[in-house]
């Protein structure tokens, strides 16, 4: 079944989406961009690195990650890069919708895309044991990657059938 997915009205790719085991809420797949997908795609993806650099930066300065009261981490954000690329990914992805195989918009609680050799260097970076399988992934392999988890207690107005999973639909104007 394949997903789409949309920027600012704009069509910017699809996936054939999975459910990810042990959780119905969550889907995965690789992202297949359109020629705007690949545009827009370094302006939504990249909060890995984002998140990586922001940790290190509060542990450099003697804290935990876990210590900071919300002021502090509000704080952060405003003034660090990785802070700022945070919220500017942020503010693009909410500007992200992704509809269902029958062009119904789906209530997301996160979207988020990946570019897998931002993934790869990160893992070699953080000598995770995965590293050395992504580092002898085939040069055909998929690029990107799009995951969406869906939110808490989404209502069942409707139940895709071969999905597995619930979703509320979004009612708008164009509805």
């Amino acid at each position: 079944m394949t997903y789409t997915f949309w920027h600012s009205g704009i069509l910017i790719g699809e996936s054939d989406l999975q459910e990810a085991p042990g959780n119905p809420r969550q889907l995965g797949g690789v992202f297949h961009p359109t020629a705007y997908g690949l545009e827009v795609f370094p302006r939504i993806s990249g909060f890995l690195s984002a998140g990586h650099a922001l940790k290190t930066h509060i542990e450099k300065n003697g804290r935990s990650p876990n210590e900071l009261k919300t002021s502090d981490i509000a704080h952060l954000l405003d003034t660090t890069p990785a802070g700022q690329k945070i919220m500017a990914i942020g503010r693009v992805l909410s500007e992200v919708e992704m509809r269902a195989p029958d062009g119904v918009r789906l209530e997301c609680a996160s979207i988020a895309f990946s570019d897998v050799l931002e993934v790869q260097r990160l893992a070699q970076e953080l000598a995770l044991s995965a590293a050395d399988r992504l580092a002898d992934l085939p040069p055909d392999a998929p690029r990107y990657i799009v995951t969406a988890t869906f939110r808490p207690g989404a209502a069942a107005s409707r139940r895709e059938s071969q999905g597995g999973y619930t979703r509320r639909r979004h009612w708008s104007a164009d509805n």
